[in-house]
């Protein structure tokens, strides 16, 4: 289990100790931290491990049982980033690239979210998911190349593409936008014709 801060809460953390449950969760950042005790760990070149510690979380008035083991990193921007994990036998390295990982499949969904527009998916089986993601991301490539190619024509004023798409979806696309994709449209269906040819 890997999530962010939102997920966190010492009972959690407790439970899935108790429970065997494998997790990395990020801390909030007004977590406090006790009795912290350093693990021994062979210094590693380019390592943006910064600290690798057990501890108990909490203040006296609310803390965890079991001692859990912190990890701090550095992400790109150079901050610090402190994730609590009960992995004892995983490098500290290997828990920051667990928690990077997570961060790189969000920003995939985050730009899924923003290009493909997808608010909801009209199915749950996976065949059914997998043909909207595609369908969405056919029409996504075909609209970006469209809006690439219209601005190498010198007769186009710069559209941003969401103006470019939003335009075209309702049919008012400035005049030389249009003989500029019909253009584009006409060269390459002349040349799929002399490809199959």
């Amino acid at each position: 289990l890997v999530a962010d801060r939102a997920y966190f809460s010492m009972d959690k953390v407790d439970r899935y100790a108790q429970t065997g449950q494998d997790f990395v969760i990020r801390l909030k950042e007004n977590i406090h931290v006790s009795r912290k005790k350093s693990l021994k760990r062979a210094p590693v070149a380019g390592s943006n491990v910064v600290a690798d510690f057990t501890c108990i979380l909490g203040t006296t008035q609310k803390q965890t049982v079991a001692r859990h083991r912190i990890v701090e990193f550095t992400d790109y921007e150079g901050d610090v980033v402190r994730v609590v994990t009960n992995l004892r036998d995983v490098t500290a390295e290997e828990i920051a690239g667990m928690y990077k990982e997570r961060w790189a499949i969000e920003s995939f969904f985050r730009w899924i979210k923003q290009n493909l527009n997808v608010p909801v998916l009209f199915g749950t089986t996976e065949n059914a998911v997998y043909s909207q993601l595609f369908a969405a991301l056919i029409a996504y490539v075909l609209l970006k190349f469209l809006q690439t190619e219209g601005h190498k024509k010198k007769h186009c004023k710069r559209l941003s593409f969401a103006g470019f798409t939003r335009q075209l979806l309702c049919d008012t696309l400035p005049i030389e936008w249009r003989i500029g994709l019909k253009e584009i449209v006409e060269c390459h269906r002349e040349l799929y014709q002399l490809d199959i040819g």
